[in-house]
């Protein structure tokens, strides 16, 4: 098999393999593209309410020009409020990108490990003789869903995570797991906490 789902090694990736001795490349995938998808969405979504609900305070106070100190205090918090939505969203925006989230996420899987990928953004060699992996699977609780990851633990006990969303990725994710010699089927593990919960990828 060459590829999934139509996707090439690329140059970089090809060369930290061989570096790495990773051994013959058999194909490579692209993944978390839900949770790519929603986390673009929801830094768009945020900032654009942030400045309606910003910017409506001030035109209501320039356009009706209240008298009461009541509606004035009132427009200012909301104002605030907006500001604030705005940076959360931007400063969200802005630890993705520093943290290398940037670009599509790509695992380029060879006999002897993994090379996971962002096509703006760092490589990351998951040689298997040093690293351990975990296929699991908890439920969020609030997020009224399932969530399944591949945890990747680190010689250095650092964790990052891939995480599926829709049924398809969770099928490339159990796909991906049986490639390693994992249990297709994730192991249930409690609820992780969100301090607790590993370094996305």
């Amino acid at each position: 098999m060459s590829t999934l789902q139509g996707w090439e090694i690329t140059s970089r990736a090809s060369e930290q393999a061989r570096v790495a001795g990773l051994g013959p490349w058999r194909y490579t995938m692209r993944l978390s593209r839900k949770a790519d998808s929603n986390s673009l969405k929801s830094e768009i979504v945020g900032v654009v309410v942030g400045l309606i609900v910003g910017t409506a305070s001030v035109l209501f106070l320039w356009r009706w020009k209240p008298t009461s100190p009541v509606v004035w205090a009132v427009a200012l918090v909301m104002s605030a409020v907006g500001l604030a939505i705005v940076a959360f969203h931007v400063l969200e925006a802005v630890r993705k990108y520093r943290a290398g989230i940037r670009g599509v996420l790509l695992a380029h899987v060879h006999d002897g490990g993994l090379v996971l990928e962002r096509t703006q953004g760092p490589l990351h060699v998951v040689p298997l003789d040093e690293a351990s992996l975990q296929f699991v699977a908890w439920d969020a609780g609030a997020d009224e869903r399932r969530r399944e990851q591949l945890w990747i633990t680190g010689l250095d006990g650092t964790v990052g995570a891939i995480e599926a969303w829709s049924d398809p990725e969770c099928n490339e994710l159990a796909l991906l797991a049986a490639h390693f010699g994992l249990d297709p089927e994730p192991r249930e593990i409690d609820a992780v906490d969100h301090a607790r919960q590993p370094r996305m990828l």
